[in-house]
């Protein structure tokens, strides 16, 4: 006896990724020193910040494109003296991918792992290591059975809802803020040595064609004490943007804009009164949208008579979500001097540079290790030139992740069947399932727990989870 049935299909617009992959890329520049090629140079202290300028897919393979900014604190001839250095070295990067094709979609990110600085006749040589994420998607159209019907008493199908993601740049546009700030005279702050900034949007107005960014410059900057022996002193400062970018925003797409501070400048200048510090920063953002739709396809079909019935599958990947998230922690961390360093007199300053080797989610958390490499530059006890130490610090760290919630689009039942799966029913909550079945009779599946042994181990398991809870809040 033979089946007879009707399949639905729809072709549907789809990204799924193409490639992933970590590279790691060593950048070198050079800048002449002042003065002297004779004069006694120490490099005390070089940190970096890296920006992605373009990254583009090729036939076979992908260029990145982009710039280092340095910023190194040393001493030349008079030891006491801590100068400053900034200079901006770029690079180009060059992978062979032949999956890859000009028409891919790539999203990239770069981070300085670890800086180095030498000097030698007159010269610094300044050195980054970038750890460098990238991503390429591929846009593809494919039909797709939607649905079966036949006979009733014969077909049973089973149906799965399926979530689509298409992300596509929207434009970028960069502007220059600049603003002025009163330093209080008790800071006792003397000339700038160094200016660092970071970018991040507050809102998106407007839309029919442009829309209007604003947000905030956090600029950070290094100042050389009045007094020599006193610490470096680090002031904050908040530069407000605004711009627009004229784009078309395709219906129903999720609007994301990145922002960042690609070039910061800072001085000061002193009168009789006070001290008034200058900062420029330039803005860059990227505005993207993301289309997320659902479909329900059909995932399996049978008969439960006459002939059987076997479907051909194939598989496809599918970029389904896209979202990201911007948290903040701190940690602290021990820093053991060699047993023939000079005892720490006073600390003038410090930086950090984290790298984070593993992340891994837990429930609404997300659970970090990585490496700090940490420099820190201070004047021995009796001694006034100042000398910098070097560690990398392992260290492991919690983020809180709030918008976990949000990316769930509907409650999941999570259950694994068996006597071995039987766990599954009572800590799957703390995995984000919603709900645990148990028997008031005979089992219907393997691994069913009666319902009121599942009640009492349910109860253990939320006052552990509301211990655990409790203890992250004290932490």
């Amino acid at each position: 006896m033979s089946v007879e049935m009707t399949l639905s299909r729809e072709t549907l617009c789809f990204e799924r990724l193409a490639l992933a992959r970590e590279e790691q890329v060593s950048v070198e520049g050079e800048a002449t020193l002042p003065g002297s090629m004779r004069d006694a140079v120490t490099v005390l202290s070089v940190q970096a910040q890296a920006y992605l300028e373009d990254a583009r897919a090729t036939a076979g393979g992908m260029t990145l494109r982009g710039h280092v900014s340095f910023q190194a604190l040393y001493t030349q001839g008079d030891l006491t003296r801590i100068r400053a250095m900034e200079t901006t070295c770029d690079f180009e990067h060059s992978i062979d991918a032949p999956e890859l094709q000009p028409d891919m979609r790539v999203n990239a990110s770069v981070a300085v792992q670890e800086t180095e600085g030498t000097a030698a006749s007159g010269r610094m040589t300044l050195r980054a290591l970038l750890d460098l994420q990238i991503e390429a998607f591929e846009t593809t159209r494919q039909a797709l059975v939607t649905d079966a019907a036949g006979d009733a008493d014969a077909l049973r199908t089973r149906m799965q809802r399926v979530a689509f993601c298409r992300t596509a740049p929207l434009g970028e546009e960069k502007t220059l803020v600049r603003e002025e700030f009163d330093l209080p005279a008790r800071l006792e702050v003397g000339d700038v040595l160094s200016a660092t900034g970071e970018a991040a949007v507050a809102e998106l107005t407007g839309g029919a064609g442009r829309i209007g960014i604003s947000g905030t410059v956090e600029v950070r900057v290094l100042h050389r004490p009045q007094e020599a022996g006193n610490p470096l002193v680090m002031t904050s400062h908040e530069l407000p943007f605004e711009l627009s970018i004229d784009t078309q925003i395709p219906d129903g797409a999720q609007i994301h804009a990145q922002a960042e501070a690609i070039d910061v400048m800072a001085d000061s200048m002193a009168d009789d009164k006070r001290r008034t510090l200058r900062v420029e920063a330039e803005v860059r953002v990227r505005l993207s949208g993301c289309v997320q739709e659902e479909k329900e396809l059909l995932e399996d079909l049978y008969s439960v008579s006459g002939d059987a019935l076997i479907p051909q599958k194939e598989r496809f990947d599918v970029h389904a979500f896209e979202e990201s998230s911007d948290v903040r922690e701190s940690i602290r961390l021990p820093i053991a001097l060699a047993k023939d360093a000079p005892p720490i007199g006073t600390v003038l300053a410090a930086f950090a540079q984290p790298t984070i080797t593993a992340a891994t989610p837990a429930g609404k958390r997300l659970d970090a290790e990585g490496v700090m490499a940490v420099t820190l530059i201070y004047l021995p006890m009796d001694s006034d030139i100042p000398m910098a130490v070097r560690s990398r610090e392992p260290f492991e760290m919690t983020f809180p992740m709030e918008a976990a919630d949000d990316a769930l689009t509907q409650p999941i039942i999570a259950i694994s069947m068996g006597e071995m799966g039987m766990s599954t029913r009572i800590c799957a909550e703390a995995m984000g399932s919603c709900l645990s079945f148990g028997t008031a009779g005979a089992a219907s599946a393997p691994g069913q727990m009666e319902a009121g042994a599942l009640r009492e181990a349910l109860a253990l398991v939320h006052r552990a989870l509301a211990r655990e809870a409790q203890e992250f809040r004290t932490n």
